[in-house]
């Protein structure tokens, strides 16, 4: 697990102005767990708990694993984004789609 998980996970939660607790709740863990997680040098969540921190905050589970990574890719952002696009109502997809197609350069 990445050395730099706790701080990244810290940094993002408070960002938020999210508590412990408040995160805790959103993920299915306990406050208790999630500062371990955060104040832990070799925390180690499950692979199912990173991946729903990471949907949460809309980053990569990449973003959190990588040390040399102090802030997320375009490119894992790029994914974060479509990872939530594909949860969305086809109603939803639509009017995004509609938003995004008045940015086209037809000129």
């Amino acid at each position: 697990m990445s050395e730099k998980f706790s701080e990244k996970l810290r940094k993002l939660r408070t960002s938020k102005n999210m508590t412990l607790e408040e995160l805790a709740a959103v993920v299915g863990s306990s406050k208790a767990y999630v500062w371990q997680l955060e104040n832990k040098k070799n925390a180690k969540p499950s692979a199912d708990l990173l991946l729903k921190i990471a949907n949460h905050f809309g980053e990569s589970p990449e973003f959190f694993l990588d040390d040399e990574q102090d802030d997320p890719s375009e490119r894992q952002a790029e994914n974060a984004f479509f990872r939530k696009f594909k949860k969305l109502s086809d109603n939803d997809k639509l009017i995004i789609q509609r938003i995004v197609s008045g940015f086209d350069d037809d000129d």
